[in-house]
């Protein structure tokens, strides 16, 4: 919306003020002026304003001339009301039918002379505001709108019938017999000045209805009409209505103030004072009342305002505003409480990264599947499903993970190490909905593990996955133990995955305190992946429980170990070679060799192993490493080593 600079200063005096400071301060305070022209023939400044949807109360000279009154803290030149009111003849209107807050009628006449032309200066006017000049009645109405925000009528008798629905009045209010008009007489006109036509609880008002004002551009129009037209008129009537023009109150604790604002951007970052609350409360028109008490502002919001401020924060920014959000420090205040991370997050985040830093890549996929198991009665299906495809909840986590490796064998790509970490959902025996968190895994690389330079690399084999997932459980400082999976007594765990693992190469995962089931590792069953047995594919999966899993956390508060420093002596080692069967575990050997309690062992090593198909036996080469922590080894001890050493190959009946 375009506004004059002169039009302004009609109302406010701002010659002592710079139009860059002028431009600022409106900025500052939310009025945004888009761009400013200067007309050399008028010496005039041009403002085009931008104006938001709150502030739809500014559509007149003078409401933006209130605005800036507001901000520059100065008072508009009206002519105080008190003046002007002696002799006026006033109605109080009693007709609640009747929305008519001011209105005033008076009779002009303009006999035997003829209308003048629109005057130049308000025709340049009407231009900044991009009106279309017409004849000159219309350009005085659209003149009056523009510089007071108030309607202006001026009738013939014979127009006085529509005269309820240009304003919804009652003529007999108005007592326009006592005017004494003569029908046919077009020397006598009716100027009838209204305040409002729609003044109710609907729509917002966005005309000026305080009484000096009011009375102030009723005068200026009445003087306007006089010298335009060269008319004269007769003795005014004015009709009000009493209109409440606060309707309601806000409380504001100050501290709330203080916390929203903040400090303010001096050398001693002081919050906001009372005293300058309260100044800037009554520079806003809001009446305040101020609690030294309860340290609470009370303030009542009058009717033009009551559409834009109707909530704390709301008149918290009027206040920032009117003091200059500039004059506040503009950063988030330090907060000494700290947030604190959850458990699981903390696994979860351990998790990832261990996988990670594995080779492993990380996916997400959405809940919604279309389950390709059997029917399960734990699983929670959608009513109205949007596709086929996303008509169930996951209750396991593999399904979606070998439906990115079918995605990525499409592409040729023979090394598919993926996870997920995401939520699984099914029902339990009471048909009660449960949300779980797991991890679940897919591995095939053709080229994962190599024996040897000469060879070429292979898959991995059931045991390297199982290192994997050991891994990750021992940073996790979990107690678990890895058996055979027991299906009668994990029911609700188990069938949800238990058709996708090889019946063959499958272990479970268990909580090693109360035997309970939180997660299965295996090889992923030829049934869901027909390319496998066609090409010999190995491809392993795991899913994993981290709710459960959480529960088997150890916390190292009391170490179970003593440490001690190395020993300063010099060691003797052997090296044996020990025949044994091919179903011989190497742990009973050691154990064997620790049996006799020989505190002179420091340590045993496996160096090579050897399996002779032709004998079926298997040769293990050992180093065992003897020291003592508080003397050098002699002859006798020397003996005893080796006297220790062939008891070992004679029970197990090699010698070498």
């Amino acid at each position: 919306m375009k506004f004059s600079w002169k039009l302004i200063n009609t109302f406010i005096n701002l010659n002592n003020i710079q139009l860059k400071k002028f431009e600022e301060l409106l900025t500052l305070s939310g009025i945004e002026i888009e761009d400013i022209q200067y007309t050399k023939d008028r010496k005039d400044n041009i403002f085009n304003v931008s104006l938001t949807t709150n502030r739809k109360e500014i559509l007149s000279t003078l409401s933006l001339a209130k605005e800036v009154g507001i901000i520059l803290n100065k008072q508009l030149k009206i002519l105080p009301v008190n003046l002007f009111t002696v002799g006026i003849q006033k109605n109080k209107v009693t007709d609640k039918s009747s929305r008519i807050v001011y209105a005033s009628i008076n009779k002009i006449k303009i006999h035997n002379i003829e209308v003048k032309d629109t005057p130049e200066w308000l025709r340049y006017y009407l231009k900044v505001h991009n009106m279309q000049t017409e004849d000159t009645i219309k350009n005085i109405q659209q003149y009056v709108k523009l510089k007071w925000g108030l309607k202006l009528y001026i009738l013939n008798q014979n127009q006085l019938t529509d005269i309820n629905h240009l304003f919804n009045i009652n003529t007999s209010i108005l007592k326009i017999d006592s005017l004494k008009l003569k029908a046919n007489n077009n020397t006598n006109k009716l100027i009838i000045f209204v305040s409002s036509n729609s003044f109710n609880n609907n729509t917002t008002s966005n005309i000026n209805v305080y009484e000096e004002y009011y009375f102030n551009a009723y005068i200026d129009t009445i003087k306007i009409i006089s010298t335009i037209m060269k008319c004269t008129h007769g003795k005014s009537q004015h009709l009000y209505k009493i209109k409440e023009n606060y309707f309601s109150n806000i409380v504001i604790n100050k501290d709330e103030i203080d916390t929203i604002l903040g400090p303010m951007n001096n050398e001693k970052f002081n919050n906001l004072s009372s005293k300058s609350i309260i100044s800037s409360l009554k520079q806003l028109k809001l009446l305040p009342y101020y609690d030294k008490f309860l340290q609470k502002f009370s303030v009542r919001i009058p009717s033009t305002r009551k559409h834009d401020l109707q909530r704390k924060i709301d008149i918290i920014e009027e206040i920032g505003r009117i003091n200059g959000f500039h004059r506040f420090v503009d950063k988030i205040p330090l907060s000494s409480r700290k947030g604190k991370i959850s458990k699981i997050s903390i696994k979860i985040k351990s998790i990832r990264n261990t996988l990670r830093q594995l080779g492993f890549h990380e996916v997400v996929n959405c809940c919604l599947i279309k389950n390709r198991l059997e029917q399960n009665i734990y699983n929670i299906t959608i009513n109205n499903p949007i596709t086929q495809e996303q008509t169930e909840l996951r209750n396991n986590i593999i399904q979606n993970l070998i439906d990115n490796y079918h995605n990525n064998s499409k592409q040729n790509n023979n090394t598919v190490e993926i996870f997920e970490i995401g939520k699984t959902f099914q029902k339990n025996a009471l048909n009660k909905y449960i949300e779980s968190i797991s991890v679940g895994g897919l591995i095939h690389n053709s080229n994962f593990i190599r024996d040897n330079w000469s060879k070429t690399a292979r898959y991995p084999d059931f045991f390297h996955i199982k290192g994997i997932i050991e891994t990750i459980l021992e940073k996790l400082n979990v107690q678990i133990i890895f058996q055979k999976i027991n299906y009668e007594k994990n029911t609700n765990f188990t069938s949800r995955t238990q058709k996708l693992f090889d019946s063959q190469q499958q272990i479970g995962i268990y909580n090693i305190k109360n035997q309970e089931l939180i997660g299965i590792l295996g090889k992923l069953s030829p049934k869901y992946c027909k390319e496998i047995d066609k090409e010999k594919k190995k491809i392993y999966i795991f899913e994993i429980n981290i709710q459960k899993l959480n529960k088997t956390i150890r916390l190292n508060n009391h170490l179970n170990y003593i440490s001690r420093p190395y020993s300063n002596y010099p060691s003797v080692t052997r090296d044996i070679s020990i025949k044994i069967r091919k179903n011989t575990n190497i742990k009973e050997v050691k154990d064997f060799l620790l049996k006799k309690q020989n505190l002179l062992i420091e340590s045993i090593k496996v160096l090579n192993e050897y399996f002779n198909k032709q004998h079926k036996y298997k040769s293990i080469s050992l180093r065992i490493t003897y020291r003592s922590l508080n003397r050098t080894l002699n002859n006798k001890d020397i003996i005893e080593i080796d006297n220790h050493v062939n008891k070992t190959l004679l029970h197990f009946k090699s010698k070498t």
